[in-house]
Formats: C-alpha cells, structure tokens, sequence
C-alpha cells in the first residue's frame, strides 16, 4: 500500500521538485499537494486518509507554515500527523518557532539536489 503524504508550499516549483525526489527515491508514495496554507489545512480536515506526513512550506502568504502547524497540533485527529518543515530559511529563529509549534523535523531546501533528496529520505525514514 502507498502511503500519502501531502506537500503544502505556495511554490509551484518548489512542489514539482519535491514531487520529483519523492518518486525518485522508489518508495510506495502517493504525494498530493496544496498551494496555500489553507487550502492544505482544508484538505487535512476534509479528507477521509490522513497522511502519513505532512512536508509543509514556512514562508507563505496569507496562513504561513506556523499558523498551519498551530492548526494541526490543534486539532484531535489531525495532531498525530508528522510534520516536516521544509524552507529556504536559514534563520535559527524560524527553527525555533517551528519546533516549539510541534514540527517533528526541519529541512533547508537546499539547492544541492543530492543533500536535498537525502535529507528527504533521511525523514521518510523516521516517519514513514
């Protein structure tokens, strides 16, 4: 069985990548995605399956990474679902916050392809 995980990032691009390394790596994994904070925590809600993780976007228009990680962490049924922030941010501040809002993990989107597609790897395997 594939196990879902749902990409929430404002950046087309950003998404198409993340999609690219989560079908290169082999894994069973269907990826759906959602191009607005709200838009992906109406989805979460919504939807029947939850995901099995969650690769959310911080910086974002309208209802950012954090608000979005409150939400979740908020919410009974949606509270289980790991979730991993991945940004372009270098700022431990930005870190910080997304820890202390309940991110189980934190990946710079990195413009090295090999470091960005092993970091991917390295949190399906601790949460997938």
């Amino acid at each position: 069985m594939a196990h879902k995980i749902l990409i929430i990032d404002d950046s087309e691009d950003d998404v198409l990548l993340t999609k690219m390394v989560l079908s290169k790596l082999g894994w069973s994994i269907r990826t759906e995605f959602a191009l607005s904070g709200e838009e992906g925590l109406a989805f979460l809600r919504d939807g029947t399956e939850l995901p099995a993780l969650v690769l959310l976007d911080l910086k974002m228009p309208g209802m950012d990474g954090i608000d979005v990680l409150r939400a979740i962490r908020a919410d009974d049924r949606l509270c289980p679902v790991p979730v991993v922030v991945v940004t372009h941010s270098d700022l431990e501040s930005d870190k910080e916050a997304s820890y202390k809002n309940g991110a189980n993990g934190y990946l710079n989107k990195s413009v090295d392809l090999g470091q960005f597609t092993q970091n991917i790897r390295s949190e399906l395997e601790k949460w997938v």
